[in-house]
């Protein structure tokens, strides 16, 4: 009985791994805090955030950044879609810092100063650190060692944090 409801379960979560769900998934998590190396349910880095999100979704990817930097497909920003990944040098030369784009010129992520929380991608200070975006295809995992920088203005917006989150998911 147990092994039919989990597998129920992973059922569900591969037939609802879109997008929505992924931001819906990783909205739930505001305002945990965030520990380097940590991978708890109340306590987490920003790989094992993002692994976490799309685990609960049925996408498993590996649980450093420098290993999800190598799934999917490279995007450009002018590209992005809700649930893209957006990889920064932050601490250390190559990708150190893993967020998801949730819309809107926004991403969700774990920050060291104030955890799992929105920030704009074109703020000045994750502008200067962006590395690349990619794109994870369910059931398909492509890895690709040369992923190109760019470098695109996010949209600008006149909402307010919370009207911006509201009109993500509602769906517009």
């Amino acid at each position: 009985m147990r092994g039919g409801i989990i597998g129920l379960v992973f059922s569900l979560g591969l037939a609802f791994a879109n997008s929505e769900n992924l931001i819906l998934t990783a909205l739930t998590y505001m305002e945990r805090p965030y520990q380097f190396g940590a991978n708890e349910l109340y306590r987490m880095d920003c790989s094992a955030f993002v692994q976490r999100v799309f685990e609960v979704n049925g996408i498993k990817l590996p649980r450093s950044t420098s290993e999800q930097a190598q799934v999917g497909v490279p995007v450009y920003l002018h590209e992005l879609r809700p649930g893209d990944l957006l990889f920064y040098s932050t601490y250390r030369k190559g990708p150190s810092h893993v967020g998801i784009y949730i819309g809107k010129g926004k991403m969700v992520h774990a920050s060291e100063s104030t955890g799992i929380t929105v920030s704009r991608i074109e703020d000045p200070y994750w502008q200067k650190r962006f590395l690349f975006a990619r794109r994870v295809m369910t059931g398909t995992f492509v890895a690709s060692s040369e992923s190109k920088r760019v470098k695109d203005k996010g949209a600008p917006s006149g909402r307010d944090d919370i009207a911006d989150l509201i009109f993500i998911l509602s769906g517009r």
